[in-house]
């Protein structure tokens, strides 16, 4: 093509001028190119950051909430559970306020982290169990299998198993012609966590609690989404007379700090 000097003509001058911009115009268009380019990236990385910190942010309100509910229903059904014991047999009533008092401890100062060690969530549904086994008064029998392992280097998200074993003591048959029972068992398989928990049922019941109407489940499903995406299984099923929940979850190794080390 024909450059810039032989389209416009023109003196030395002018010659001199053309052939400038035309050396410096490729050069110039390619800054201005470079340094929108630049700006633009920039302007994305800002965004996409933003849009990662409101998500964040979003999802641990939403885990906050979650749990705040989760706590005051725990709280009623336990103090219930008390003051039913202490009309019906005042020396129960006496253990079961032992038993309380290291559960309100493990709830109001031992759960506020994402992540607790695994043998602590294990000492305090046991702890919970032998409180529910005082209420029922021999009316259900409960077993608790667990597999002797060390568990402290493993970190689960606090009240996740907790939930399965509440429902399942709300949820027990009150057969008086056969009997009632609830079966916990927990196993470990490396990082994977294998916990399964079965109560009898009255005819109807399963149904009502398989739909996630208690706010207990409707929390749980939503936490282990949340907290465990893609890396956990959770199966339920039901008859007239059985109920039964399967849950596997992958756990990651917890980094102990000194306060849980000296716990």
């Amino acid at each position: 093509g024909r450059t810039l000097n032989e389209l416009y003509g023109g003196g030395s001058e002018s010659g001199c001028f053309f052939r400038f911009l035309g050396n410096a115009l490729p050069s110039t268009v390619a800054s201005t190119t470079l340094a929108m380019s630049i700006k633009l990236t920039k302007n994305w990385v800002r965004t996409r950051q933003w849009q990662q910190l409101l998500e964040k942010e979003k999802l641990e309100t939403e885990l906050t909430f979650l749990k705040n509910q989760f706590n005051p229903h725990f709280l009623f059904n336990t103090i219930n559970s008390i003051f039913f014991l202490i009309h019906k047999n005042p020396n129960m009533a006496s253990a079961s306020l032992a038993k309380f008092s290291e559960l309100l401890r493990y709830q109001l100062y031992e759960c506020n982290d994402q992540q607790i060690p695994l043998g602590k969530e294990m000492a305090y549904l046991e702890n919970f169990i032998e409180l529910e086994k005082l209420r029922q008064n021999n009316n259900v029998k409960v077993t608790f299998g667990t597999e002797p392992v060390y568990t402290n280097h493993l970190g689960i998200a606090p009240f996740i198993l907790m939930t399965f074993v509440e429902n399942a003591f709300k949820h027990v048959s009150k057969h008086s012609d056969r009997p009632n029972w609830i079966g916990i068992k927990l196993g470990l398989d490396g990082q994977q966590l294998s916990f399964f928990v079965a109560n009898s049922t009255s005819p109807g019941v399963a149904n009502e609690v398989v739909n996630y109407r208690g706010i207990g489940l409707k929390n749980v499903q939503r936490r282990l989404d949340l907290l465990y995406p893609g890396q956990y299984d959770l199966a339920i099923q039901n008859d007239d007379n059985r109920f039964e929940v399967k849950l596997r979850i992958k756990l990651s190794n917890l980094a102990l700090t000194p306060a849980l080390q000296m716990a």
